[in-house]
């Protein structure tokens, strides 16, 4: 049950945030999450704002681009093809995470899921792990997936693929407020998604 006021970790913005604390205990979205169409397919309709979102920050964390799909592996559910030649690469795809960072605080968007969607988004989410920030929930590398991507960046084996970065600064774009995409610490390339 989510209380009166907004919990002391996730800073709430809008003038129709108090009518959305009744619906549902919220999930902190900073990356393709807080996309319109993405927040579509978790809500079986189009989000509307101050019901299904409201704009947000959450202090105390950093974002980052380690997390990632070890591309390299043989019993991956999903991988990523060159879509030129169809070869599978031996490279590692990053997304983003949240990190805790004292100092700082990431912009993003909280969404108001029913109840029963939460183990769907878990499958959804298969590199991150659900955490509590607060009265909220949001999603963050799981320690080895973080271990991987911070090697592959060293390494020069990271990429970030063009359709998620797209997808990412399409939502900053939409939600008035959102900072840029952060720098990207790898190339960007075309990749198709497989699943297995």
């Amino acid at each position: 049950m989510l209380p009166d006021q907004p919990p002391a970790a996730v800073d709430h913005r809008g003038p129709d945030t108090e009518a959305c604390w009744g619906m549902s205990r919220g999930v902190f979205a900073y990356g393709s999450l807080a996309a319109p169409a993405t927040m579509a397919t978790l809500l079986g309709r189009p989000p509307v704002a101050g019901r299904d979102f409201v704009r947000t920050s959450l202090p105390g964390w950093a974002l980052s681009w380690n997390v990632c799909t070890d591309n390299t592996s043989p019993d991956r559910k999903v991988s990523y093809e060159d879509p030129v030649d169809g070869t599978r690469p031996a490279i590692q795809v990053l997304f983003l995470t949240v990190e805790p960072a004292p100092a700082a605080r990431v912009e993003g968007v909280l969404i108001f899921l029913p109840a029963g969607a939460l183990p769907a988004l878990d499958a959804r989410e298969g590199n991150y792990l659900r955490t509590s920030v607060g009265d909220a929930w949001t999603y963050v590398a799981r320690p080895a997936s973080a271990a991987r991507a911070r090697r592959a960046i060293r390494e020069g084996t990271a990429r970030i693929r063009r359709d998620y970065y797209d997808t990412v600064a399409a939502a900053y774009r939409f939600h008035e407020g959102m900072p840029a995409v952060p720098e990207a610490p790898a190339p960007i390339v075309t990749l198709r998604r497989v699943r297995h």
